[in-house]
């Protein structure tokens, strides 16, 4: 295992493919080990891709003190320059992207372009209060929530997708309280989230920069992702047809983000 002493944390890291430097940022709650992993996509295939295990998560360090989303980008650029890149390409979907935009204003010198997906500018801004109850809503709705096509009539006939994400989601649950450590790193995310606030600073981002929205993401409406991205000056906005995580699966979704990288 590859760790870096960022902050005065010990933060768990990993490099895969060759070319362009790219730096990725899970969002909440994912670490290395997340099924939805961008060394499972095309990017390695073109880009040297560095991701690491955020701070509370993974093989990272679990701090006692609590976080803000600027501390998260701070730990983001400062692994970057642990491992020698002064200048990258950033990458962050759903609260990576909140961590890339801190990233970008606070070290506009050390990005290239940036991409940012299904995310939004805090709160304040038009997004719904939803991340400190995804814990406690039940499945059916959680699932309306991550793709508005996911209504009563299609849970009633996908019972049993259902069924499982509630399983899923007991568990998940069960192994938060069962790890003080994940449980504090999780919560601090939760309560970083909750206090993000960027829109009125996006106008300094002058990077070029893709944004991208899912259509029937309940989380991020449409709405909330376009007036984000209509504050920044150099930004260029998507609309894919997916909901908040769906898109990981679509390879065009992944060439679109591959090509504006490349041009």
């Amino acid at each position: 295992m590859a760790f870096a002493k960022v902050n005065d944390i010990n933060i768990h890291y990993e490099i895969h493919g060759s070319g362009p430097k790219v730096l990725f940022i899970h969002g909440i709650r994912a670490d290395l080990k997340n099924p939805i992993s961008a060394f499972k996509t095309a990017l390695p295939q073109h880009f040297t891709v560095l991701a690491f295990d955020p701070r509370g998560l993974g093989e990272s360090d679990s701090p006692l003190q609590p976080c803000s989303i600027a501390d998260m980008a701070d730990d983001a650029a400062g692994l970057a320059a642990a491992v020698g890149w002064d200048k990258y390409h950033v990458l962050g979907f759903s609260m990576g992207g909140m961590i890339a935009q801190e990233l970008a204003l606070r070290y506009p010198a050390t990005v290239d372009k940036l991409v940012m997906g299904v995310t939004n500018a805090g709160v304040k801004n038009g997004a719904p209060v939803l991340v400190d109850k995804l814990d406690e809503i039940p499945a059916a709705q959680g699932l309306q929530i991550s793709d508005t096509r996911q209504d009563a009539a299609w849970a009633a006939a996908n019972q049993e997708i259902v069924n499982k994400v509630e399983q899923q989601s007991l568990a998940s649950r069960e192994e938060l309280m069962a790890n003080p450590a994940l449980l504090r790193g999780y919560t601090n995310q939760v309560n970083a989230v909750l206090k993000h606030d960027t829109f009125d600073r996006l106008s300094k981002i002058k990077a070029p920069t893709l944004v991208f929205g899912g259509i029937y993401d309940g989380s991020n409406p449409p709405e909330v992702t376009r007036m984000m991205a209509e504050q920044m000056p150099n930004a260029r906005l998507e609309f894919v047809e997916h909901g908040h995580g769906s898109w990981y699966f679509d390879p065009l979704v992944w060439q679109m983000i591959i090509d504006f990288l490349e041009s």
